[in-house]
């Protein structure tokens, strides 16, 4: 069992939390849905229809549900849904193909999932599945607006999609809230799940390494990430969390344990409205942080690059900021920087933090401090409740004031892989205190006077040249300096028995256009005058951006 305190209502499941929150804000924005509004009843209509069709359908506590789908009113409610019966979300990314979906069908041994116009074809030929069908437009407003948005998106996915035969069951949302209401009508009755302890979701790992793993949370867990941010907010800002006037932009996908519980079960917590957004569109969410004056933001690096480079939040009032920060990958300290001169000019009073965590712990556990600008490789501290410690790679045996892999001992610490024991046994490891700790396979160092966490590398990424650890991360930190390089990743290449770097490089633009010969020796003298001669890579490769996954990391087997 795991020690911690609380001053924070954890101990409910993640229904009962939305159930909390709708009743006392019920006719006040729950959603935000291109330009329409959404309110806590009739999210809570939509819950409570789609848990019966959920009974009607033969769902039971335990049975897994997948639920392949964008940020969307259908794909939030149908997660509080699924667990107010007890069943488990198994979360997809919503672009997966036929392979994808078939792998986590089967690895939770799913009967039942939800998808949205474009995934529904990767669920083709699955005939003991039954599928309900969420179409993106179904709450664009009946405005103006709304049919433009619905035209737009038509022409977008035209020759995307294609009907899912040869299924148990293919049905329409509404349809299916039909269903719901009938067995309602018709006396039929809803258990709801009351165990804090059950699992709650599993979450796919990124799979940039090996295949993806379903990671097993439970509620108790899932809660206990969303108020670490609440207590950033109450007792380091010493702010108040206020459901009317804040709000939250839920942009990052909720497949990913960082949109799932720090935007939407952070925003379903507090009672706060979140904007929802399908896909990511620099220009749609800056409009909405104006529109909506929201002041919790949060995304991985890519996302936040790509506001600040189109320009759309230069010279918006941000004096309403509470928390806006990146996690997922790791935040180039130029980023950083950026992104805190843009808050000091807006008015900010707070500083764009970053954070560090895995989807074994429901992703965030550390945060740096919003009230002061971060230091460079610095990945926070410990979030509430959190403990970290640094060991010898491969032992229990803890290391101070030297680099170490990483392990975690948290309240969120998953329950285990899905059907998977052998690789679970890996990263809880039960150490000499008797506690089960995450290992997290990522070389860090701990300032034991500040308690700050320096992130290095992840152990399958750090190289030991002639005794001497070599990180690829301080590589790409030191090359970002350049004015040339817009962006770059540094990979390394074995060959006969030694370990030399290949640098992947994007240009900026305004560099576009010049000599890659002229440049290459550049970077070669860049990397003589400022790293270690182990440091300094071999070969130099331009390419026009670094591959990523669907979560926005760097795919480093593409690369490879």
């Amino acid at each position: 069992m795991i020690e911690y305190t609380t001053r924070y209502d954890v101990k409910k499941t993640m229904y009962e939390k939305f159930s909390d929150s709708a009743a006392e804000f019920a006719d006040k924005p729950c959603f935000y849905y291109y330009n329409n509004t959404v309110t806590w009843k009739q999210a809570e209509e939509m819950v409570d229809l789609c848990a019966a069709a959920l009974v009607a359908n033969g769902v039971r506590r335990g049975d897994r549900v997948v639920i392949c789908a964008p940020n969307m009113p259908q794909c939030i409610t149908a997660v509080y849904a699924v667990n107010k019966i007890g069943a488990v979300v198994s979360m997809l990314h919503p672009l997966s193909v036929k392979f994808e979906a078939e792998y986590t069908v089967n690895l939770v041994g799913a009967k039942y999932a939800f998808c949205f116009d474009v995934s529904e074809k990767s669920f083709q030929g699955m005939k003991n599945l039954t599928l309900i069908r969420c179409k993106t437009a179904e709450y664009f407003p009946k405005t103006p607006y709304g049919f433009i948005a619905n035209q737009m998106y038509k022409k977008k996915i035209k020759g995307k999609t294609a009907q899912a035969t040869e299924v148990h069951k293919n049905i329409a949302w509404k349809d299916f809230l039909k269903e719901g209401r009938e067995f309602l009508t018709n006396g039929g009755k809803v258990e709801i799940a009351s165990d804090p302890s059950a699992v709650a979701a599993i979450m796919m790992t990124g799979g940039t390494t090996g295949n993806p793993k379903g990671v097993m949370l439970c509620n108790e867990a899932i809660n206990n990430l969303s108020y670490e941010l609440l207590d950033v907010v109450e007792n380091v800002l010493d702010m108040k969390v206020d459901a009317g006037t804040d709000a939250m932009l839920s942009a990052l996908p909720v497949f990913h344990g960082f949109g799932f519980a720090l935007c939407m079960h952070v925003a379903i917590c507090a009672g706060i409205p979140q904007a929802l957004f399908p896909q990511f569109d620099a220009k749609m969410c800056s409009d909405a942080i104006k529109k909506y004056g929201i002041n919790y933001v949060f995304g991985v690096p890519d996302f936040f690059e790509k506001v600040y480079k189109a320009g759309y939040l230069k010279g918006v009032d941000m004096s309403n900021m509470k928390l806006i920060g990146s996690g997922g990958d790791v935040v180039p300290y130029s980023l950083t920087e950026k992104m805190d001169r843009l808050l000091k000019e807006n008015g900010a009073k707070c500083h764009f933090v970053s954070g560090y965590g895995l989807t074994e712990c429901v992703t965030v556990c550390t945060f740096t401090d919003p009230r002061r600008e971060a230091l460079r490789g610095c990945i926070g501290i410990p979030c509430y409740n959190v403990e970290a410690i640094t060991v010898k790679p491969g032992t229990t045996e803890e290391v101070k004031g030297e680099d170490g892999e990483l392990c975690i001992y948290a309240p969120t610490l998953m329950d285990g892989y899905y059907h998977d024991p052998e690789e679970t046994a890996k990263v809880l490891v039960k150490h000499d205190d008797g506690r089960v700790w995450l290992h997290t396979g990522d070389m860090c160092f701990i300032e034991q006077e500040t308690g700050d966490i320096y992130y290095r590398q992840r152990l399958k990424r750090v190289y030991k040249i002639s005794g001497y650890l070599v990180y690829p991360s301080f590589i790409e930190e030191a090359y970002r300096a350049m004015a040339e390089i817009y962006d770059c990743c540094v990979i390394g290449k074995e060959e006969d028995g030694k370990t030399s770097f290949k640098l992947f490089v994007v240009k900026n633009k305004k560099f576009s256009s010049d000599s890659e010969e002229e440049l290459t020796k550049k970077i070669i003298e860049f990397g003589e005058q400022n790293l270690s001669k182990w440091s300094v890579p071999k070969e130099v490769v331009y390419i026009d951006e670094i591959p990523r996954t669907k979560v926005g990391k760097v795919d480093f087997k593409v690369l490879k």
